[in-house]
């Protein structure tokens, strides 16, 4: 894997969102965001059923990884787009199997970047971050003002 690749999918993820949001929307600002982790050469989204979030947890104990959010604005209708990265760095504990799979017995991993949500059950499992939390969240408020910015979006502040 490319060291940018996890940084280039989630670019790509939030661009496509945002024109896929923009093709029905008259006038205004379309945002359309993307998470992604990167750990170990693999770049993990959202997984598809409970065995692929038990593997990604496991890969992810006891180690760090990457959080990678990308957000992409699109002014409609004149087209203006803006993109903004960010990534913050994330320490996850080695979790007993007990811990994995009752977190597991909960849905809060099925729409989850990494199979976890660090503003959720899964805060217990993080010895530290290095970034953004709201990175890891999913949504950067830094990153979304600057959007408005480049793309003169007064959102009353």
């Amino acid at each position: 894997m490319r060291e940018d690749a996890p940084e280039q999918s989630a670019r790509d993820n939030a661009l496509a969102k945002a024109r896929t949001g923009a093709a029905d929307v008259a006038e205004g600002m379309v945002i359309g965001a993307d998470t992604v982790v990167a750990c170990d050469g693999h770049i993990l989204g959202k997984p598809a059923d409970q065995s692929e979030a038990r593997q990604m947890l496991l890969l992810l104990e006891g180690r760090e990884h990457r959080v990678i959010t990308a957000m992409a604005g699109i002014l409609v209708p004149s087209g203006r787009t803006s993109l903004r990265v960010s990534t913050s760095r994330v320490r996850m504990r080695r979790l007993t199997p007990d811990e994995r799979e009752r977190y597991l017995a909960n849905p809060e991993y099925l729409d989850k970047a990494g199979a976890y949500a660090v503003q959720g059950l899964a805060a217990s499992f993080i010895e530290r971050t290095d970034g953004p939390l709201d990175t890891i969240i999913g949504f950067t408020m830094r990153d979304f003002y600057a959007l408005c910015a480049e793309l003169n979006v007064d959102v009353g502040r």
